[in-house]
């Protein structure tokens, strides 16, 4: 039996989780998968430009596993960049420190720690207290639960692994067509 991926640790989640070629409609495109982990050792890596074991510490993992996983996403960029694929972020193995949250209304954007509460508490705009709030979290796949916001890609559970996945199956709450949502392709301030 193969050793469980351990979950790793993503500051917060994408602001924007999907990316595709401009004038080709969705329907023609195929897709190209890239995990939230993946996401974070590239943004640690790539954007903020720590080396590898810097990278690997603040997820939890080893320098190896960081190595593997931005081989992975590197892989899948390429092919997207080359092939003319869209990218979506979602799922994957890991924990989040912080959510980040937007008003549909008022466009206010904010951001939230992940506690065991995070499930329940309903959720306002401080600003002009609508409802209508967009969660960049689970706009990736998470769902709540376990420490640190434990998050659980949205693809089916795997033998003995509930709720874990790689996301590309979809699921209750999965974010399709999220490219026609209002906000999505801001920039947060």
């Amino acid at each position: 039996m193969a050793k469980p991926k351990k979950d790793r640790r993503v500051q917060y989640p994408p602001s924007v989780v999907y990316f595709k070629p401009q004038g080709i409609p969705m329907f023609q495109l195929e897709q190209e998968i890239l995990t939230v982990d993946e996401y974070e050792a590239i943004r640690l890596v790539d954007k903020d430009g720590l080396n590898q074991e810097q990278a690997a510490k603040r997820m939890g993992i080893s320098r190896a596993t960081c190595a593997r996983i931005m081989n992975s996403a590197h892989k899948k960029i390429a092919g997207a960049l080359t092939e003319g694929k869209a990218i979506r972020i979602e799922g994957g193995n890991f924990v989040l420190k912080l959510n980040r949250y937007r008003c549909m209304e008022c466009g206010t954007l904010w951001e939230a720690e992940v506690t065991p509460k995070t499930e329940v508490e309903p959720l306002s705009c401080s600003k002009c207290h609508s409802d209508r709030i967009l969660d960049f979290a689970r706009q990736a796949g998470w769902r709540p639960g376990g420490p640190w916001g434990s998050g659980r890609g949205l693809g089916g559970p795997g033998p003995g692994r509930q709720g874990r996945g790689r996301g590309h199956q979809g699921g209750p709450g999965a974010s399709r067509g999220v490219g026609n949502q209002a906000g999505l392709n801001t920039k947060l301030q």
